[in-house]
């Protein structure tokens, strides 16, 4: 098992928050909380669990970090926590929903096209369900942690 490629995890991070304006102050955190989202969710799958709750599971964790240190540093919790999930983002079953959509094209018979066609849909599901977890993880913190009035 190779751990350190958990690490690419972190330049990912740090490209999108350069390109979203992130404070540089911000952009240390934003990539270890990357990293240890991605080594999160990679650890659950190699327990067993399947992709899309390893997936929810370190979005939690990033979005429960990410809430904390905006609350202590005083700055807005989605500027650690967007640019940390954008490396866990499903590209390949993205990637493998559109070769198969592209595959019925040159499909010969109706068999081999409803195979492609299954093939997208189950990638577009898992895809889907990725997107779900990530967005539910980062957004329950601050739903389940209300601020205190001042």
């Amino acid at each position: 098992m190779n751990w350190w490629l958990e690490l690419w995890a972190a330049p990912a991070a740090l490209g999108f928050a350069v390109l979203f304006n992130v404070p540089p102050r911000t952009l240390g955190w934003a990539c270890l909380l990357a990293v240890a989202g991605h080594a999160l969710r990679r650890a659950m799958q190699l327990a067993g669990c399947d992709i899309v709750l390893g997936t929810l599971v370190a979005a939690l964790l990033i979005g429960f970090v990410a809430e904390w240190w905006g609350r202590r540093n005083r700055q807005a919790s989605p500027v650690y926590a967007v640019c940390a999930a954008i490396p866990m983002v499903p590209g390949t079953p993205m990637y493998q929903a559109v070769q198969a959509l592209l595959g019925i094209a040159g499909a010969d018979s109706a068999d081999v096209a409803g195979q492609y066609l299954i093939s997208a849909g189950v990638s577009v599901v898992r895809a889907s369900m990725i997107l779900l977890a990530l967005a539910l993880g980062i957004a329950a913190p601050a739903l389940l942690w209300p601020r205190r009035a001042r």
